[in-house]
């Protein structure tokens, strides 16, 4: 009898080929329901046909992988391997092949990683407790800005087989990449606010009223996207430019889950709350700025770099800072 070995997070189960379809997704009406939120609510379908067994990709959002492929539609081989967002499932047909059985040619590094990865993965899944899913995901614009599903880069390692963790300097330019919308209407908003004596009164006033509901509307999208990001890819635009993931402490090859994506959030706010505290100290300290534009920058400049001291935690030897202490997950490097 054909059937499916499931990896699932708490182990591996197998399910058996006894209709002529199967039909696989998250939502209930599926003959096998996988409630991974990387899974379509209708994913893929399994036919029994003459020469064995078909899997057609239902026009899923994260695709059908065939031995490492995307394909639309295959004649599935015994031992063949099926990743379906981030589930992965294993194709057993104990019967003789009426044919040649197709190969898969993997170069040496390539092979090499995989086995690490399939060693690691029992470990992994084994550690991991059940988490709680969300089944919103960023919206498809942005997806050419984010890691593809699966994802083909893997954690760089040191010498003592840990996972490279991500340093100060590129974590500050991913968060620059990541925020520049909102720093680009700030700038705006300082530039406005420099022109306003010289003149431009009521104009000035409507422009940093409209710039001001911007930049919330901009901050609300950030609250929702950033988690939803993590979640479902590891990394948002920024952290993929800059090679890095973010990924949970017990499993760096694995995905933050909802409750952890929350916690991080809440690492950034209180790191931000901290910041505004040592920036409204700063500014009772420090003499008011000069009435020339340079004196302006030079006052905006010393307290946004007063602001930042909270975050120069990262630079300590464990390269955490409070949103990856409250969430026990870790940002990394990977090899692209």
């Amino acid at each position: 009898m054909a059937r499916l070995l499931v990896q699932e997070s708490n182990g591996a189960r197998e399910f058996e080929l006894v209709d002529l379809e199967v039909a696989i997704g998250r939502e209930l009406d599926n003959t096998l329901r996988l409630s991974d939120p990387s899974i379509s609510r209708h994913h893929a379908v399994i036919r029994q046909v003459p020469a064995g067994y078909e899997i057609h990709d239902l026009e899923s959002s994260n695709g059908v992988f065939l031995n490492g492929a995307r394909v639309p539609s295959a004649l599935l081989q015994d031992g063949d391997r099926v990743l379906l967002g981030q589930m992965q499932l294993t194709f057993l047909d104990p019967r003789p092949a009426g044919g040649p059985q197709g190969t898969v040619r993997m170069a040496p590094g390539a092979m090499a990683r995989f086995r690490d990865a399939m060693a690691a993965a029992p470990a992994a899944a084994a550690d991991r407790p059940a988490r709680p899913t969300v089944s919103a995901r960023p919206p498809g614009f942005i997806d050419p800005f984010l890691p593809a599903i699966p994802d083909p880069a893997v954690p760089l390692k040191d010498p003592d087989g840990n996972p490279v963790r991500g340093d100060f300097f590129t974590r500050l330019q991913a968060g620059l990449i990541d925020y520049s919308p909102m720093l680009f209407l700030a700038l705006i908003g300082w530039g406005i606010a420099l022109g306003a004596p010289f003149g431009y009164g009521a104009l000035a006033a409507i422009a940093g009223w409209t710039l001001a509901l911007l930049q919330w509307i901009l901050l609300l999208a950030y609250l929702v996207l950033m988690p939803l990001c993590w979640i479902h890819f590891g990394a948002t635009p920024g952290k993929k430019a800059m090679r890095l993931r973010v990924v949970p402490e017990r499993d760096p090859g694995g995905r933050i889950d909802l409750s952890a994506a929350i916690s991080r959030l809440l690492g950034y706010l209180v790191m931000a709350i901290i910041s505004w505290l040592v920036m409204a100290l700063l500014k009772l300290a420090l003499p008011g700025p000069g009435p020339s534009t340079a004196g302006e920058l030079a006052y905006a400049l010393a307290v946004l770099a007063a602001g930042i001291l909270p975050y120069l935690m990262i630079l300590g030897r464990q390269r955490k800072g409070l949103e990856d202490w409250f969430s026990r997950s870790m940002v990394i490097k990977v090899d692209r």
